[in-house]
């Protein structure tokens, strides 16, 4: 009798698993005597997308936290601008030993001729009532920037003229000096007013030639910028 109902507990565990095992086959349910399953099992493209998805949602965190980083950086920059290079000064024009530039007298700018210039040459004048010829070596003319000049004279036997001229520039490559009276002397005597006009040569030099209107008398001297 023992046996018996230990072999009947034996099947009854068997004919429940069985049941189960129809029951409930792998994600889906078969219901029992009527041969119909009902199925729950997710698609395998399903949980490929939903995979695909949390690492895109991930991937999306990093970016963000990323990016938080990365505008932290920048608002933390102190950006100073930095200004265009300066355009390069123009080439500077050559002069000639005198310190002008060869064209200085094509420009109306008597501000060229500012500082002493001195005679480099013999000059000389003749008394119109005795004929006799006054020999000089040394004239200087000193100009301001504005063209106002003074002039000094010294005669090769002592005898010394004073005055003041004005310097203009016209712009055609002349430069003219008008003396507004005769050029008194210190021994009484004056040279008569005169007009002059100078062009600048290759060394920078003023070649001038000089007029007095009242005697028709001319002249001509050359004048270099004085040695300092």
């Amino acid at each position: 009798m023992r046996g018996f109902v230990i072999l009947m507990a034996v099947a009854l565990v068997l004919l429940i698993g069985a049941s189960a095992f129809l029951v409930l086959q792998s994600c889906g349910i078969r219901l029992p005597f009527a041969g119909r399953a009902i199925s729950f099992c997710e698609p395998a493209a399903a949980i490929r997308l939903r995979s695909d998805l949390a690492l895109m949602d991930q991937a999306n965190d990093d970016l963000a936290i990323r990016v938080g980083m990365l505008e932290s950086r920048i608002g933390a920059l102190q950006c100073e601008a930095v200004p265009p290079e300066p355009p390069p000064p123009p080439p500077a024009k050559p002069v000639t030993p005198s310190g002008l530039a060869p064209d200085a007298f094509d420009n109306a700018d008597i501000s060229v001729m500012e500082g002493c210039w001195e005679l480099s040459s013999n000059y000389s004048v003749r008394d119109i009532n005795t004929g006799r010829i006054t020999r000089f070596r040394y004239w200087r003319i000193c100009f301001d920037a504005n063209g106002n000049g003074t002039e000094q004279m010294r005669s090769t036997d002592g005898v010394r003229c004073d005055g003041t001229l004005k310097g203009r520039m016209r712009g055609n490559g002349t430069l003219t000096m008008r003396e507004p009276g005769n050029l008194q002397c210190d021994n009484g005597s004056s040279i008569f007013r005169r007009d002059v006009t100078c062009k600048l040569d290759a060394r920078g030099n003023a070649n001038c030639d000089t007029h007095q209107p009242e005697t028709n008398g001319r002249g001509a001297a050359t004048l270099r910028r004085a040695r300092r």
